[in-house]
């Protein structure tokens, strides 16, 4: 076996031991008295029954805790054992590394500095001390977009978990569409797609047929969309600088100028999305058409401007949380792999971690009345790393001609 191949095999799996053994017990309650309770109604009354309660999470979670019901065996100790659930975030923050750092892969062949992504607390934070499913959907639609260059069907189906895990794997359709593009050369591949797509989603609803399981997951896309009206939830983006007041008390469905906030900020998102991903397709495109492989150029556009679809998801949209620019932290990671530039990596973690540890203040020993933590600096520093990015892209853009 390869040295290095077999050291970091090591490394991951001494550092994931390690992850497990320090996994705090600790955690963000609120969040975690709703897995409690979902996995006891589950023990209850057995999956296919999980729906007739106050579930509003996708299949994917479910049979999370459907497996966690499993494991724990008994009421008392899935009671008294919840935050052990968050061992299945971390192992979804270890999987694109494990992936393609500890096996022999076609899928990117970069030297990846694993190590500078596994240790950032920003990455884990969400997954080890809040305890938030949000490294799920990120990793599944991380491994969709890279597989689908060269596995497209493979790819695909990897997307589809990602959206039956959490709504907000959506902001990925716009590239999983052009990196599908490219690499379905043929009908039959399109019809193995559509094919594996109805099956495995068959499968995933089957269960709960019975129950009106699937009346419920209808209800639940078209509902939790809207289940919050507040302008921002603790997500310091755009609205903490320019409205006055905290966005948290104020309604997005209120009018600013002509438009509610929702509208604005998604006619926002819409108009710096779509100005970003054109590029990339016609660069894709491009390549389709003269029958060449991905190059360092579009490894680049690509990573970055996947990145920024998911932080102006977050920056511009009205009711974001906090953690809904999880995302943003490995595909600028890997934006860095391949330029060898990392200062926008480094950048975007420093609002994401100053976001969650204001808004769970009780884990780091650290004051949060100081002034680094104060909810227009973290907007500026979120706005800092939409203009470095934005920057970033539009050169590279030009450069790629």
């Amino acid at each position: 076996m390869d040295q290095s191949l077999k050291r970091t095999r090591i490394e991951l799996l001494v550092l994931f031991a390690l992850y497990l053994f320090l996994l705090p017990r600790a955690s963000m309650e609120y969040d975690m008295e709703f897995w409690r309770q979902w996995a006891v109604t589950i023990h209850r009354n057995g999956l296919a029954q999980a729906y007739n309660s106050t579930i509003n999470y996708f299949p994917v979670y479910v049979y999370a805790l459907w497996i966690y019901d499993l494991v724990q065996g008994t009421e008392a100790n899935i009671i008294a054992h919840i935050y052990s659930i968050k061992a299945l975030f971390v192992c979804f923050d270890f999987l694109p590394l494990v992936v393609l750092c500890a096996f022999r892969q076609k899928l990117l062949t970069y030297k990846i500095p694993y190590l500078f992504l596994l240790l950032n607390i920003a990455y884990v934070f969400n997954s080890m001390m809040w305890g938030q499913i949000d490294s799920i959907y990120t990793n599944l639609a991380f491994l969709a977009i890279i597989t689908t260059l060269v596995y497209p069907v493979w790819g695909i189906l990897l997307y589809l978990l990602a959206l039956n895990t959490k709504q907000q794997a959506i902001e990925f359709l716009p590239i999983m569409a052009i990196v599908s593009l490219y690499s379905i050369r043929n009908l039959g591949t399109v019809i193995k797609a559509i094919i594996a797509v109805v099956v495995v989603q068959l499968l995933l609803l089957l269960p709960f047929l019975g129950s009106d399981g699937a009346g419920k997951m209808v209800s639940i896309v078209t509902n939790t969309v809207g289940l919050y009206h507040n302008l921002s939830i603790c997500a310091f983006n755009i609205w903490y600088l320019v409205v006055p007041g905290n966005p948290y008390f104020i309604d997005a469905r209120d009018t600013w100028f002509l438009f509610s906030y929702t509208i604005i900020g998604f006619t926002l998102f819409a108009v710096a999305a779509i100005t970003v991903w054109l590029p990339l397709a016609k660069r894709m495109w491009q390549l389709k058409k003269d029958g060449m492989a991905m190059d360092d150029k579009t490894w680049q556009l690509l990573f970055l401007c996947t990145g920024l679809i998911c932080l102006y998801f977050f920056y511009f949209n009205s009711q974001m949380h906090e953690r809904y620019a999880h995302p943003i932290i490995i595909f600028f990671f890997f934006y860095g792999v391949v330029s060898k530039n990392y200062k926008l990596y480094i950048l975007a973690s420093i609002p994401y971690f100053l976001s969650l540890d204001k808004c769970y203040p009780d884990y780091l020993p650290i004051t949060h009345y100081k002034i680094i933590y104060a909810s227009r600096i973290i907007a500026l520093w979120y706005t800092a790393t939409v203009t470095y990015g934005s920057y970033l892209y539009y050169r590279l853009v030009r450069d790629t001609g």
